[in-house]
């Protein structure tokens, strides 16, 4: 096997390590905002702020798939 024929296995790979890490990154950001929120006072969650809440989540999400 020559360096050329490994290239496409050595991208994926790559690929494979930068999604894994955007992963682990995602997770952790996820889990600081969760103990922020914890340690944050109570408040009633209004029907108005829940679906102000969710119109942000699915804007987020439209924001970050990737492009087909």
């Amino acid at each position: 096997m020559t360096s050329k024929s490994n290239f496409p296995r050595r991208r994926t790979q790559v690929a494979d390590l930068m999604r894994a890490d955007e992963k682990r990154k995602a997770e952790e950001e996820l889990e600081a905002k969760l103990l922020e929120g914890l340690k944050s006072p109570e408040s009633e969650l209004t029907p108005a702020a829940a679906r102000a809440i969710r119109k942000e989540a699915l804007a987020r999400l439209q924001t970050k798939k990737p492009n087909r």
